[in-house]
């Protein structure tokens, strides 16, 4: 949002209105009843969306609690937070209205103080702690960590950190690049981080939840993915942003700067306003504009082409595979290759001739 090229954040307020927040919930209620979805997810993302206040987000959760029975719709609400202002009460009022927390840390403090930083320079590690603590001691609670893969790190280094203090679920995040912005490691170092961490968890006797290998797992035997970065299907996610806007996917962001800026006020345009925006229906159509090279990839329908962000070049769009489709064949490989042999030692795979 901050570092990764676009500057849309500077001509935008810190913080959302109630008056667009409450515009946005009752547009999405409709928008959720109008098409039998049953269901929807609403994330409060940031920034950091503590930093509103509690009495803010106590309204906005009540008022998706009456806009969704209204309507006859369910609208699961989660948060993705830093953790540093997590504390009992914040917890407490999650707890009340069933939010999901999401807690971003990159691992060990010496390593999550490398990039998560505030504005003078310190860590923020402590402070994350104290929130897992916290949410470790809470019963009932409802969470899980985030975190943005450092290859350089060792990925079995940083779950193994999750699992000592009692984190449930981890997502592994591939970092934000594309081919116009290059990820700044040589080929296969993703890959190696992956697969070593891969090997780690699948030999965990109650290991976390990680989503990605969940999905890739149940990609590989034929099932269905639970992660938005893997398997084959549009990229339909909508943002709110803090000026009451509907935007696409907020990470194409990296793709150019103020590319994903509509012009669609909440308070004044339904949700399908959005679908007919080129910048959306090429989510929506992504599966559809993989180039060649992924159409007769054996992975295709695993890997999807990657995450679409990744997919990204200025000149052609997201007609690319991923700038990660090395690393990607390779951890899909090498997850294959275990899941394979273990399935062949159960007797429910036949060796190759």
């Amino acid at each position: 949002m901050y570092n990764k090229g676009d500057t849309s954040f500077l001509v935008r307020p810190k913080f959302m209105s109630m008056e667009s927040a409450t515009a946005a919930l009752e547009r999405i209620a409709v928008y959720t009843h109008r098409h039998n979805l049953g269901k929807v997810t609403v994330v409060m993302h940031g920034g950091e969306p503590l930093l509103i206040g509690r009495r803010w987000v106590q309204q906005l959760l009540e008022e998706a609690r009456c806009v969704a029975r209204a309507n006859g719709v369910t609208l699961n609400v989660t948060v993705q937070t830093n953790g540093t202002l997590l504390d009992a009460d914040w917890v407490s009022l999650f707890n009340e209205h069933k939010t999901s927390i999401g807690v971003s840390c990159d691992g060990p403090k010496e390593w999550n103080d490398l990039t998560r930083i505030d504005f003078e320079g310190r860590g923020s590690y402590d402070k994350i702690r104290r929130a897992i603590e916290l949410l470790t001691a809470t019963p009932g609670a409802r969470w899980g960590v985030l975190t943005v893969v450092n290859p350089e790190t060792g990925g079995s280094a940083v779950l193994k950190h999750f699992v000592e203090m009692g984190v449930p679920s981890v997502d592994f995040i591939w970092p934000d690049y594309n081919h116009d912005r290059r990820p700044p490691w040589p080929e296969g170092m993703l890959a190696n981080y992956f697969c070593e961490l891969f090997d780690y968890w699948y030999g965990l006797p109650s290991p976390p939840r990680i989503r990605w290998f969940e999905s890739a797992i149940s990609l590989l035997l034929g099932g269905r993915s639970e992660h938005d970065s893997l398997g084959l299907h549009p990229f339909a996610d909508i943002m709110v942003e803090s000026d009451g806007t509907w935007e696409p996917l907020d990470t194409l962001r990296i793709c150019g700067d103020g590319i994903t800026r509509t012009g669609l006020d909440v308070r004044s345009c339904d949700v399908e306003a959005i679908w007919d925006l080129p910048l959306y229906q090429m989510g929506v159509r992504s599966p559809g504009l993989l180039p060649a090279k992924c159409q007769a990839c054996a992975y295709k329908r695993v890997c999807g082409g990657g995450y679409l962000p990744h997919r990204f070049r200025h000149d052609t769009g997201i007609a690319n595979p991923s700038v990660y489709c090395a690393d990607l064949i390779a951890v899909l490989s090498h997850i294959r290759e275990r899941i394979a042999g273990d399935l062949e030692l159960a007797g429910l795979l036949a060796s190759p001739a």
